[in-house]
């Protein structure tokens, strides 16, 4: 079966996860190199040679008569400010780093040009959250996404919609990554451990949040709706807990371990 991704992966990469045993790639993003827009750097390049020449010009005749050369000043940095400003986006067009994270059977890869890749087995990455943000400007409206892997050790990995292909690496990688720690965590719970999510806990007798706490038999259900995680109690119109589903680690997880303990705890039906 082929590697699955848009795009092929760099040599740094795949030979790290030939290595590291990681299977086969089952999803890949990279950033996008900066392009410059020479329609807008030619005539700024050109704009400044023209100002700078004049202003010399000006500065060296005043100076030839009055000794005061820099009544040219202004015309002088209308000149050093676009060839400034050019300056700095080609050399960061020239410096900036191209970014590749993938995702393989068994782990993950990040590569940052001009650096060693980083490999992330599952065991050794603690969580994930997602995140959606809805950004306008007044008439238009877009929804900007965010993935972040959080490592047992290490700075998170963040990828959004400045990497190409973000829509399905996401949901490929947090599909793979929650039915590896899925298993992992059921493991737990029926050795009476507790599994913290970040701002939302559960344990074999119910679910909380900080110091609140609901008892399984309490719970109508969990849901995550319009970007809000929202725990529902029997018996209540309001959720008993609706907080950002972005504040939640491994939400897919949260999800199926608390729908399997609610129907394990719910009371029989009257008969």
């Amino acid at each position: 079966m082929p590697d699955q991704g848009a795009g092929s992966v760099p040599p740094a990469m795949r030979n790290v996860a030939r290595d590291c045993e990681l299977g086969r790639r089952r999803g890949l993003v990279h950033t996008e190199p900066i392009r410059l827009v020479w329609a807008v750097l030619v005539p700024m390049v050109l704009f400044g040679v023209i100002m700078l020449a004049y202003g010399t010009s000006l500065a060296v005749e005043d100076q030839r008569t009055s000794g005061a050369w820099y009544n040219a000043s202004g015309i002088l940095a209308l000149g050093v400010v676009p060839l400034v400003l050019a300056g700095r986006l080609v050399a960061r067009a020239w410096t900036q780093p191209q970014i590749w994270v993938a995702h393989y059977e068994r782990g993950l890869v990040r590569w940052v040009t001009g650096r060693a890749p980083e490999v992330y087995e599952w065991d050794e990455i603690a969580g994930i959250t997602r995140q959606e943000t809805k950004v306008t400007n007044g008439l238009t409206g877009a929804t900007w996404r965010t993935l972040t892997v959080i490592p047992e050790e290490g700075a998170p990995i963040v990828v959004s919609d400045s990497y190409k292909g973000l829509a399905r690496f996401a949901d490929d990688l947090d599909a793979a990554f929650s039915r590896v720690r899925l298993s992992q965590d059921a493991a737990r719970l029926e050795a009476g451990e507790r599994i913290d999510f970040l701002l939302v806990h559960l344990d074999p007798a119910g679910i909380g949040h900080l110091d609140r706490r609901l008892d399984w038999p309490e719970v109508e259900r969990v849901e995550v709706k319009e970007g809000l995680l929202a725990i529902h109690q029997l018996g209540l119109t309001k959720p008993w807990l609706s907080i950002p589903s972005s504040a939640v680690r491994n939400v897919r997880v949260l999800l199926s371990l608390a729908e399997a303990l609610r129907r394990q705890h719910r009371p029989n039906p009257t008969r």
